[in-house]
């Protein structure tokens, strides 16, 4: 291969603007909702608040199959059920029993219940509040950080950190896509591009998976073709394995390497992070080790870059 110029190329840096005390306030509003609470109050559900129910769905007095629940907290005002299911629980309290009538929607997705009447059987066994936290020291505390002032400090760090990384790697995507389009490459590893491939079409099966679905069932509600769908993940994985060795050509020229220590180092953090057992983290050695030492000469070869551009 002819590896075109990777150093001294004026393409220009993306700068990042740093957090607003708008966006850090936005950041402490999340953190503050994913840390609140509930717990048992006296008197009667208002919207907000969770209660804890038994039910059971009748359809002219015979319960039908999938209406029926035990112990689910449901939050009022939530709508995670049918229109006018939760604010027929407003005002219950606990201990109460509530006849919940509602009609399922038309185009509700069970058949035999679409566009219904049906009553549902409630008991209700508890109702909570809501618990707000506040942003103080306790709270910071249970972070690792000793105050509040030092978790704001923290929190506005990490955001301008992650718009630093977010600019270098878009940076970076532009740069080596111009060095690999002016690269005269040798005829590429098949093993590589197919490899490449597989992996891409699991990732995207692992995806849509997760939405109740197959591929073909996607492609076909998207008005993909399977051929129009391979030949982009051909494209792509074509790209990416032409990225990959133009990183090792890089290295190799520049000298860059990674120490056994270094390795070492990185093997131990997996070790640490996923918690493994020896016997598990001696598999995972022998099958990832190699692929680890590469992906950090590349992450090498990516620091190379950045600090040899402009």
């Amino acid at each position: 291969m002819k590896i075109a110029q990777y150093k001294g190329l004026e393409i220009g840096k993306i700068e990042y603007e740093v957090v607003t005390p708008e966006e850090v306030e936005k950041e402490i509003a999340n953190l503050l909702a994913s840390k609140i609470s509930t717990k048992e109050k006296e008197g009667a559900a208002v919207l907000g608040d969770t209660v804890t129910i038994d039910f059971e769905g009748f359809l002219d007095d015979v319960p039908f199959e999938g209406g029926k629940g035990e112990n689910y907290d449901l939050e009022l005002g939530s709508n995670s059920f049918i229109p006018g299911f939760e604010d027929q629980l407003v005002g219950a309290n606990k201990g109460d029993d509530v006849n919940v009538n509602v009609t399922f929607p038309e185009e509700y997705h069970a058949d035999n219940l679409a566009g219904k009447p049906a009553v549902f059987k409630c008991h209700v066994h508890a109702v909570k509040e809501k618990v707000e936290p506040e942003l103080n020291d306790e709270l910071a505390q249970s972070f690792g950080i000793p105050t509040a002032v030092e978790l704001r400090a923290e929190l506005e760090r990490q955001m301008n950190a992650k718009k630093e990384n977010e600019a270098q790697n878009e940076y970076l995507n532009k740069l080596v896509k111009q060095v690999t389009e002016a690269t005269e490459f040798d005829e590429l590893p098949e093993d590589q591009v197919k490899a490449r491939i597989d992996d891409m079409v699991s990732y995207y099966e692992q995806q849509i998976a997760g939405y109740g679905m197959d591929l073909n069932s996607f492609l076909g509600m998207s008005g993909q073709t399977p051929e129009q769908f391979r030949d982009q993940v051909t494209a792509n994985a074509i790209e990416s394995v032409k990225a990959d060795v133009l990183f090792d050509a890089i290295a190799a020229a520049e000298s860059l390497a990674v120490a056994d220590s270094e390795v070492e180092k990185e093997l131990s953090f997996y070790k640490q992070y996923y918690q493994m057992d020896d016997t598990a983290f001696d598999k995972f050695v022998s099958e990832k080790k190699n692929d680890i030492a590469v992906d950090m000469v590349r992450r090498k070869v990516s620091e190379f870059l950045l600090a040899n551009n402009d």
